[in-house]
């Protein structure tokens, strides 16, 4: 049987396989979540090769989907998420840079230009 050995230093997530801190938990929650599914399923009464089917598919997909989000969006990808959508796409400004040029080297001689 493989070990594979889970790393966690002092104040970093937990690492397994390449996923890192939040995407781990959603790979792991998929993971028990598909396999939970497909005993119900078994309780059901639905075939045996559909349930194998469904938990194979669905552990692969809970592990791939983590593992792309994880390559896309970085570290903290969904963290980040929100917030961008809080910065602004630009900034207006209704002085010209010539004005606030003179006025920042005017504030430097000592004088004062008013515009």
């Amino acid at each position: 049987m493989k070990k594979y050995s889970i790393y966690r230093g002092v104040d970093n997530e937990i690492e397994f396989k390449g996923l890192r801190g939040q995407y781990f938990y959603y790979a792991a929650g998929g993971g028990v979540g598909c396999i939970m599914t497909a005993l119900f399923l078994h309780i059901l009464g639905v075939p045996i090769l559909v349930n194998i089917l469904f938990l194979v598919g669905g552990l692969l997909t809970a592990y791939l989907v983590p593992t792309a989000y994880n390559k896309s969006h970085g570290r903290w990808g969904f963290d980040k998420l929100p917030v961008r959508r809080l910065q602004p796409r630009y900034v207006v400004r209704y002085q010209s840079i010539r004005s606030i040029l003179k006025r920042n080297a005017s504030s430097l001689t000592g004088t004062y230009e008013k515009d």
